[in-house]
């Protein structure tokens, strides 16, 4: 097991933090577009860079609870952003601990900083304090935004983002509507204003977590878990950001439509439409290409945001002394589309919706090699760290620990990953009751149901070939036995892919 710290009797802090939104488009995952130095630079010191790494369903709530509970989406049930701590707990009993309540019960300090669970969500258990959410309303939101709708309206701090909120709520007014929709008068889908990076609630979250570092008194170890919203629409973030970019330059990735024979549904439905237009979800929205290259400019920007974030956050360890004996994980909650089959979103069960990128930082290691290609998923998450701080795994946990890949980046491991998604409310077109998917190191293969058994439609891509997923395997007939031997792999489950022990 790799060494963390500097061989001190003190077990290693945690710092935790997490991004909405956001795929492996970072540079020191071989996105050239991207700016990103200080994750760039973390991923240089100490760290090991996850290559395969990926949620178990491409939506925020679902996914973070897999995260957070170290349990499977059979398990969780979990299948929106709904309410869900309170009757998962219920269910599972008094020896259920979220992650960090898991370091909180064995002698940790935990604190929790915004985005975490989702949105405005709470889970005091998992915490000393109330994670800290920001206050609503903010100084910039109007008087006119519905007060019971505040929390559609935070994102943004221009007074012309304020001024289509209230074009949008006039109209959709004047044709006979009551103000009970947020999605039908959104402000814009971006917005770069000139203002200092706390002039939004992210920058004010670093500010939190600056702070309860400058205070923290050292009698315990800590977990510090640090969530932005950042990466998720409307991509709001100063100016300085978006001019790191020049958006003629930016090259919109992957192919330009859904695969050859996929159903209209399998896409999942279509995010930014309700920044753009205020029929909300009810009709076909296609973005222009002038709107793919500003989405794509201001998700950008955006990561950027973050991780000048980041930098931040690792500078107040530094000054701190807490450096050098602080594991950092840097991730996502699941991955996105930017553009690649003609869709921005996650709302779908491909490759970008669910590739996620990981860093883990542990003072004082060497790695062998920089990455590992080996598979991960994020219910890997909660015996790692329990495993890199000396902790023992619940055993309720349905995940993977990844400290052996520290010693052995390239050693065997598990054969696939997996993942789930059902229709959301807002799919236009729910052509299907559940998707379950299989992730191997080649291939990923997505099984379309309505009742457990049957195929509505079967996709199979060949990463080695046709990482761009244009070609589905599965309408070849030459590839019947292929397509069998992985639903077979699929239908046996998660225990039986898991990691064989060295002997």
């Amino acid at each position: 097991m790799p060494q963390t710290g500097q061989q001190t009797d003190q077990q290693p802090n945690v710092l935790f933090i997490i991004s909405h939104d956001f795929g492996p488009r970072i540079g020191c995952f071989g996105d050239t577009q991207a700016v990103t130095p200080n994750i760039d630079r973390l991923a240089q010191q100490n760290s090991l860079r996850f290559e395969r790494h990926f949620a178990q369903w491409p939506l925020c709530g679902p996914s973070r609870a897999n995260l957070w509970t170290g349990c499977r989406p059979p398990t969780t049930q979990r299948y929106d952003n709904t309410s869900f701590f309170p009757e998962f707990r219920a269910r599972m009993g008094p020896d259920f601990a979220t992650l960090p309540e898991h370091f909180r019960r064995h002698g940790y300090a935990s604190a929790g900083i915004w985005h975490l669970l989702h949105g405005f969500e709470r889970d005091d258990s998992s915490w000393d304090e109330p994670c800290w959410h920001p206050s609503l309303p903010t100084p910039e939101i109007p008087d006119f935004v519905p007060r019971n709708q505040l929390d559609h309206f935070y994102w943004w701090v221009s007074d012309e983002a304020f001024a289509l909120v209230k074009e949008r709520m006039g109209r959709w007014q004047a044709q006979g509507h009551p103000l009970n929709e947020p999605r039908r008068y959104r402000g814009p889908a971006v917005e770069a204003p000139d203002v200092p990076d706390n002039a939004y609630v992210e920058g004010q979250a670093t500010e939190q977590a600056i702070n309860w570092l400058n205070h923290y008194d050292g009698q315990k170890p800590f977990f510090l878990g640090v969530g932005y919203e950042i990466g998720h629409l409307p991509f709001c973030a100063p100016k300085k950001y978006w001019d790191l970019y020049n958006r003629d330059h930016l090259s919109i990735p992957g192919a330009a439509d859904q695969p050859p024979g996929s159903p209209d549904w399998v896409r999942g439905d279509k995010e930014p439409a309700q920044y753009y237009w205020q029929h909300s979800y009810d009709k076909v929205w296609h973005p222009t290409f002038e709107q793919q290259k500003e989405l794509l400019h201001g998700h950008y920007a955006a990561m950027s945001y973050w991780d000048a974030q980041i930098g931040r956050l690792i500078e107040a360890l530094e000054q701190n002394g807490l450096r050098d004996n602080t594991v950092i994980v840097i991730t996502t909650d699941h991955g996105f589309t930017d553009g690649q089959h003609g869709y921005v979103g996650k709302h779908n069960m491909w490759e970008d919706a669910l590739h996620v990128p990981l860093l883990i930082h542990l003072p004082g290691y060497q790695p062998p090699q920089p990455a590992t290609e080996r598979l991960s998923e994020h219910v890997d998450l909660y015996p790692t760290l329990c495993e890199l701080c000396g902790l023992p795994v619940p055993a309720f946990v349905e995940g993977s620990s990844l400290a052996p890949l520290f010693d052995d980046p390239q050693r065997p491991w598990k054969e696939a990953v997996f993942s789930w998604r059902r229709p959301m409310y807002h799919d236009l077109n729910k052509g299907y009751h559940q998707a379950r998917g299989l992730r191997t190191e080649r291939y990923r293969l997505t099984v379309y149901q309505n009742e457990p058994g049957d195929a509505l439609h079967i996709e199979l891509f060949d990463h080695q070939h046709d990482p761009l997923e244009s070609v589905n395997l599965a309408l070849d007939p030459a590839k019947a036995d292929l397509v069998a031997n992985l639903r077979a792999k699929l239908d046996a489950g998660w225990r039986a892919a898991l990691p064989q022990k060295k002997l």
